[in-house]
């Protein structure tokens, strides 16, 4: 029951930024006031980098051995913890970034952006050296890994 669970967790962890973002986009929308780009920036920022960033950080943390599994790598090493501690500071920078001007947001933006598209290489370095085509190297969440990060910097150029 144990393993399921957390196989249909990493299934889902991808999708969550997403469904945040747009359910409160239209939340915002519906308000008065609304500004979809400013809006949806916010959103995006607050979802995709911030509370992605708390999942996933305290899933390799936390939750090591299943994570290393469902991507193809060994488990019970240093860089289990060092990838979540990665993704929980992108993640606080994503919640923080509302409070500060869009000079903050970028910061966190380039920051989020220059470590998922690094992990995005190193998936796309095991999928052709090592055939490594397992969910958590080659599924959601490398597409994850490349779309939001260029989506984020091409909204933010866009809105600001």
């Amino acid at each position: 029951m144990r393993d399921r669970v957390l196989r249909t967790a990493i299934a889902v962890v991808p999708f969550v930024g997403l469904v945040g973002t747009i359910v409160m986009t239209v939340i915002d929308l519906l308000s008065p006031g609304g500004d979809l780009g400013r809006d949806l920036l916010e959103n995006s920022v607050l979802w995709m980098i911030g509370v992605q960033g708390w999942m996933t950080g305290c899933g390799h943390m936390f939750f090591g051995e299943p994570i290393a599994e469902s991507i193809g790598w060994p488990s019970k090493t240093p860089w289990q913890w060092e990838v979540g501690l990665a993704s929980l500071a992108t993640g606080v920078l994503g919640v923080i970034a509302s409070g500060f001007d869009d000079e903050f947001t970028l910061a966190t933006i380039i920051a989020f952006s220059v470590f998922y598209l690094g992990a995005a290489v190193g998936h796309v370095r095991e999928m052709v050296t090592r055939r490594n085509f397992k969910p958590g190297n080659a599924g959601p969440i490398f597409f994850f890994d490349v779309l939001v990060p260029v989506y984020l910097v091409v909204l933010y150029t866009v809105v600001t």
